[in-house]
């Protein structure tokens, strides 16, 4: 008697569903961070090079004001270039939208779309995130993205969301930490 997967889902997937991955898994690099804290400087900077006449006296609040306004307008600039960024990524990752098929496994998923049919085993997922829409399981190579709506069952992907994390194994502690010696 052949084997039957647990439970077999088709759905579209989306450039929105792209967008969706970029928008949960991009994180910013250290570096990152450092430049956006050297653009927020520099935005606050350029509010010094208003004449005092329109901004008052350097420390007063009205300076002060306008200096937070600069720093204001420089965080906006960084999210929206953020946002087409990521626009950009959902756009390259996913060019046209494409029928995919899971099936479920005890310890595996069948991914079944336009290329050739892949495993995804639990153990290789690196990371799992669930977002409030989708079910995001980055790999080494392609990340996996199941939107919510693909699986109509109230708490099925919160389920393979579990399973997958309990069939993950666990990060072994670094081995340079030495057993602390009782005292003698």
């Amino acid at each position: 008697m052949p084997e039957e997967p647990l439970h077999t889902t088709t759905f579209t997937l989306t450039r929105a569903d792209a967008l969706a991955y970029e928008q949960a898994a991009g994180r910013l690099s250290p570096l990152g961070v450092l430049a956006l804290l050297c653009w927020l400087g520099l935005c606050g900077a350029l509010a010094m090079f208003i004449p005092p006449e329109w901004a008052g006296p350097r420390l007063s609040l009205t300076a002060s004001i306008l200096i937070s306004i600069f720093v204001a307008m420089g965080y906006v600039i960084a999210l929206l270039v953020l946002a087409i960024r990521q626009w950009l990524a959902a756009r390259r990752r996913l060019k046209r939208p494409v029928e995919i098929t899971v099936g479920e496994w005890p310890d595996r998923l069948d991914i079944t779309s336009l290329g050739l049919p892949r495993t995804l085993a639990f153990a290789d997922i690196r990371r799992v995130i669930l977002t409030r829409t989708h079910l995001l399981l980055e790999t080494d190579g392609e990340p996996l993205i199941l939107p919510r709506r693909a699986f109509p069952e109230e708490g099925s992907i919160e389920a393979l969301a579990r399973r997958i994390e309990g069939a993950r194994p666990a990060l072994e502690p670094p081995a340079d930490k030495a057993a602390p010696t009782p005292a003698a």
